[in-house]
């Protein structure tokens, strides 16, 4: 009988200790649940400042564009803060200039460069086309046509750039730019 006593208290402490486990178990998943909560409602406070934030500056924005616009500043304690803004702003708009310069000297390049690859391009296919005709491989007349061909291409060079570029900034799709090239051509 002292067994089966010494099992009953056994069988009491662990279903004790089961017991406290699994409200320790509960506590600490609610805890969990709570601290999700709070990174949720932190993450989403945060959002909201982003946001607001975000609103103060094009409040800003607006004020400082309608100054610059009417000439006239009406002082809410940002004269100071404008005064700072002023060479940053003049300093923008200077490197905006350079930028562009800078861009057009590129695209200037670029032209010589692909304008000098046509003309190679176009004399390897003459001398090629002259060779296979002094060989009596093709007409004067297929001559003609595949010269007059590369020829358009090389004529036709800035307005073909001009179509590829329209291209690739989104202004026309691929099929209106073959169409325009092959009008061209």
């Amino acid at each position: 009988m002292a067994l089966f006593n010494k099992l009953k208290t056994v069988g009491k402490t662990l279903g004790g200790i089961a017991d406290s486990i699994s409200s320790n178990m509960a506590e600490a998943n609610s805890l969990a649940v709570e601290k999700v909560k709070i990174s949720k409602l932190e993450s989403e406070k945060k959002g909201l400042e982003n946001e607001i934030n975000l609103a103060y500056m094009q409040i800003g924005k607006k004020f400082v564009e309608i100054a610059i616009e009417t000439n006239e500043i009406q002082d809410i304690g940002v004269m100071d803060v404008l005064e700072m803004l002023d060479p940053k702003l003049s300093r923008k708009q200077e490197i905006e200039k350079e930028i562009i310069e800078i861009e057009k000297k590129i695209k200037d390049q670029q032209i010589i460069q692909e304008k000098s690859k046509i003309i190679q391009e176009y004399e390897i296919e003459k001398e090629k086309l002259g060779k296979a005709f002094k060989m009596e491989i093709i007409t004067k007349n297929e001559y003609e046509k595949k010269l007059n061909l590369i020829s358009k291409k090389m004529d036709n060079f800035e307005e073909i750039r001009r179509i590829e570029k329209q291209y690739e900034m989104g202004i026309i799709s691929l099929k209106e730019k073959e169409d325009k090239i092959k009008n061209l051509t």
